[in-house]
């Protein structure tokens, strides 16, 4: 493979991952509304927190941050139906939701 072509796939993929470096990719990021589905996240957070929480797969450790570029910052504590990268942000209405989904760059910095 000719090097450009190799260092344009590169680019394309997640940084390497260590147990406690950061990583960056472009991932696709949705939303989901407070309280529709269950009244605790999957680490126990009651899903009334003010707290800015939000669902990852499970390739994203719980208690991991995640900030998302144009959204914010927020603590990975529940756990959903999702592809390896996606985030699902807990949201107050589905406008909000409906607002934030798309593809976004995300980093992801793991649990001490």
């Amino acid at each position: 493979m000719r090097p450009l072509m190799l260092g344009v796939l590169l680019a394309f993929l997640p940084a390497e991952r260590t147990a406690d470096a950061a990583y960056c990719y472009r991932g696709f990021v949705t939303g989901y509304v407070r309280g529709e589905h269950s009244g605790r996240t999957f680490d126990g957070t009651p899903i009334a927190t003010r707290e800015p929480i939000a669902a990852a797969g499970w390739d994203i450790p719980i208690d991991s941050v995640v900030e998302i570029a144009d959204v914010g910052t927020f603590r990975v504590a529940d756990r959903g139906r999702l592809a390896n990268g996606q985030i699902d942000v807990a949201v107050w209405t589905r406008a909000q939701a409906y607002q934030l989904t798309g593809t976004r760059d995300i980093c992801v910095y793991p649990p001490e």
